[in-house]
C-alpha cells in the first residue's frame, strides 16, 4: 500500500470512529438528530468507499440500505466489523486491548441511528395530553400483531416525562445510577414470510457529567403468523444481552405499541412535519462561510409526526379531586351478526368526585 493511501484510509477510519463515538455522547440533541448533525452516514459510506480502494470488495451487508429485508442485525454485524478494523487501523495500540463490550455498546448505537437515517424515517412524538392517556390505558389480549404498523419503516418515539416515568424503573433498574428513557427506535424487517420487529430504548444518566454516553438496549419480536395475540409476545419477550426479561421490558415496548395502535384508530389525531430535501439545493447558493452554519441548522431538523390532541379537558380549581378510568385499546365486534373485529380506542375518563356523587344517588332513587 502506497503513503497517500495509506493516509487516506487512516483518515476515514478516524472520520468513521469520531463519528460514531460523537453518535453515542449524550447532549440535548435527540439521538437520531445527533447522528445526522455528526455525519455518521456521510463518515459511514466513506470508509466503506476507502476498504473497497484497499481490498478490491467489500461484504455487501458493510453498505447501509433501505432495503426491507436490510434489518438490524445486518446492520449491527457490519458495523461491529468497520469498528474494530477502523480502530486496528487507526489505533493498533487500542485494538490489542480493545473489549467486546465497548465494541457492542458502540455498535448498537451506531447501528440503530444509521440503520434509522438509511431508511424512510421519522420522529414520533405523543402530545403530553396523549402521554397522559396512554400511561392510564391497557391494551387487549385480542389485539392482533397485524394491527401493529409503523408509519415509516424506521421510527423513534420521543419520550416525555410521563411515559418515561411509567417505564424507567421497570427498564434500568440493572443500572446502578438514575437514568431516563428519551425514546425507542423501532424497526420493521421483512424476512421472506417472517416480520421482525426491533425495539431499541436508548437511556441518558441524570447526572451532569461531560462524557456521558447514552445507554441501548435491544429486544426483539418474531412474528410467522400477524394473526398472533401481539401481548402475548411482548409477555415473553427478552432482550438480546439476556440481561432483561418480559416484565422489565413491557412497560417500554407497551408504550411504543400504545402509540402505534392510537394511529390505527378512528379519529387519531396526527400532524405529519417533513423536513424538505433541500440540503444541497442551499448550500449551493451560499459562500463557503455560511456553509458550515446552514448545514449545522439543517442536521437540527428533523421529519416529525406529531401524535395526538393538543389538550384534555381538565377539572376546574373549586371542584373535588377527580380520578381516572382506564382507557382501552382493544378490539370490538361489527358487521354482520357482529362477524367482523375492528381496533377501537377507549381514552381515559376523568370522573369527577362530585358527579360520582350525583349518579349514586340518582341510581339509588331509581333501584328503589
Amino acid at each position: 500500500m502506497n503513503e497517500m493511501l495509506f493516509r487516506e484510509l487512516d483518515r476515514r477510519a478516524r472520520d468513521f470512529l469520531v463519528a460514531v463515538d460523537s453518535t453515542m455522547r449524550t447532549d440535548r440533541a435527540l439521538p437520531p438528530a445527533r447522528a445526522a448533525r455528526v455525519g455518521l452516514i456521510p463518515a459511514w459510506r466513506a470508509w466503506v468507499d476507502a476498504l473497497r480502494r484497499r481490498d478490491g470488495e467489500v461484504p455487501a451487508g458493510f453498505t447501509l440500505c433501505a432495503d426491507s429485508d436490510y434489518g438490524p442485525p445486518q446492520a449491527g454485524e457490519a458495523l461491529t466489523q468497520l469498528l474494530v478494523e477502523a480502530i486496528r487501523v487507526h489505533n493498533p495500540a487500542r485494538h490489542e486491548r480493545l473489549q467486546q463490550w465497548e465494541v457492542q455498546k458502540l455498535a448498537t448505537l451506531g447501528m440503530a441511528a444509521g440503520l434509522y437515517l438509511a431508511r424512510p424515517h421519522a420522529v414520533i412524538e405523543p402530545t403530553a395530553a396523549l402521554q397522559h392517556w396512554l400511561v392510564r390505558t391497557d391494551i387487549g389480549p385480542d389485539v392482533p400483531a397485524s394491527l401493529f404498523r409503523l408509519p415509516m419503516p424506521a421510527v423513534f418515539v420521543r419520550f416525555g416525562p410521563e411515559m418515561a416515568e411509567a417505564v424507567d424503573a421497570a427498564l434500568w433498574a440493572h443500572i446502578e445510577t438514575p437514568v431516563t428513557t428519551v425514546g425507542v427506535y423501532v424497526f420493521d424487517t421483512r424476512v421472506g414470510s417472517r416480520r421482525d420487529l426491533v425495539f431499541i430504548p436508548i437511556g441518558v444518566k441524570t447526572t451532569s457529567r461531560p462524557d456521558r454516553c447514552d445507554l441501548p438496549i435491544i429486544v426483539q419480536l418474531i412474528f410467522t403468523d400477524e394473526r398472533d395475540p401481539l401481548m402475548a409476545h411482548v409477555a415473553s419477550a427478552s432482550s438480546g444481552e439476556g440481561r432483561l426479561e418480559a416484565e422489565d421490558l413491557k412497560p417500554a415496548m407497551e408504550m411504543c405499541i400504545k402509540v402505534m395502535l392510537y394511529l390505527q384508530t378512528a379519529g387519531a389525531v396526527r400532524i405529519d412535519e417533513m423536513r424538505g430535501d433541500d440540503t444541497m439545493a442551499r448550500l449551493t447558493r451560499v459562500g463557503n462561510r455560511k456553509v458550515s452554519r446552514i448545514e449545522r441548522q439543517l442536521a437540527s431538523r428533523y421529519n416529525r409526526i406529531i401524535v395526538g390532541p393538543a389538550r384534555i379537558e381538565q377539572h376546574a380549581g373549586g371542584e373535588m379531586s377527580p380520578h381516572w378510568r382506564r382507557g382501552h385499546l382493544r378490539m370490538q365486534p361489527h358487521g354482520p351478526q357482529n362477524s367482523l373485529r375492528k381496533l377501537i380506542f377507549i381514552a381515559p375518563t376523568l370522573i369527577r368526585a362530585d358527579r360520582l356523587g350525583h349518579d349514586a344517588h340518582a341510581d339509588n332513587g331509581r333501584s328503589a
